[in-house]
């Protein structure tokens, strides 16, 4: 039996070969090429405002209308601070701001979020400057026309995200120059001389890893931001304070038991 299967098998090992000699070789022509084109123009729509961290769309209460576009970069979303309800005091006290509020695309359910601000470039071009800068439009004021007027908002930390160039986003923008253990005061227009702060720069980056073009950056107003704290059952809840945003009232201020508000100014400048 075990010669038998050994002549089976030189046999089909031969006629393999003689079939492999007797196969003709193929021609080959020279490739013809056709053309492949797409042209592209800046984005003229509304870019989506995205979770800072991330690609999903998402939907800020009260923030949908704070929109500007310059030279085809997109300021997105800005913040409102809200300090709520708090009792006067004798002493200079500091209140942090409420959480902003979103809900997801197709979803009603709320969830709080850090105040970030947000910046889409759709350009088209590689090195484009563009900066958001912030000052207080005039100190805080009652309806009857009392002033609190050492009462500035601070804003103590930060984190930077971009949805593509997410492991050297530090390469593409900047955000605040914060002391150590301090904050950045958002200054009042007429009144502090400092002028405006910058709270988000891009830095015109001219590589594909370097650049802001078709991508959307975010400063997020909190230390350590992780945007996976946010948008579940365990997240903070929609009442809760960020306390890296504060609105400090000195005691020589001598709040009255009434509403205060004023307005702050987010300006997109785009070149040099």
């Amino acid at each position: 039996m075990k010669t038998t299967i050994k002549r089976i098998l030189g046999l089909s090992l031969v006629t393999a070969g003689i079939l492999s000699l007797s196969a003709p070789t193929s021609a080959e022509a020279e490739p013809v090429q056709t053309d492949g084109k797409a042209s592209f123009m800046p984005q003229t729509g509304a870019i989506n405002t995205i979770k800072p961290g991330t690609d999903e769309k998402i939907e800020v209460e009260g923030g949908e209308g704070n929109r500007v576009t310059v030279e085809n970069i997109q300021l997105m979303h800005v913040p409102n601070f809200d300090f709520g309800k708090n009792e006067t005091s004798v002493d200079t006290k500091n209140y942090d701001a409420i959480y902003e509020r979103y809900n997801k695309a197709g979803d009603a359910t709320k969830y709080a979020i850090p105040h970030f601000v947000q910046v889409g470039d759709v350009s088209g071009v590689q090195g484009t400057a563009w900066a958001v800068t912030v000052e207080q439009e005039a100190l805080f004021k009652e309806n009857g026309g009392h002033l609190l007027k050492a009462s500035r908002v601070n804003l103590y930390n930060q984190t930077l995200t971009n949805n593509v160039q997410t492991g050297n986003v530090a390469d593409v923008v900047t955000g605040l120059t914060i002391p150590s253990e301090g904050s950045v005061q958002v200054p009042v227009k007429g009144v502090d001389t400092t002028g405006s702060v910058a709270v988000l720069t891009s830095k015109a980056g001219k590589t594909d890893q370097t650049t802001t073009n078709g991508t959307i950056s975010s400063v997020v107003f909190r230390k350590d931001y992780e945007e996976s704290n946010y948008g579940k059952v365990d997240s903070p809840a929609v009442t809760d304070k960020n306390t890296d945003v504060k609105l400090n009232v000195p005691q020589s201020d001598g709040v009255q038991a009434t509403a205060y508000g004023a307005k702050l100014n987010w300006t997109l400048t785009v070149g040099p």
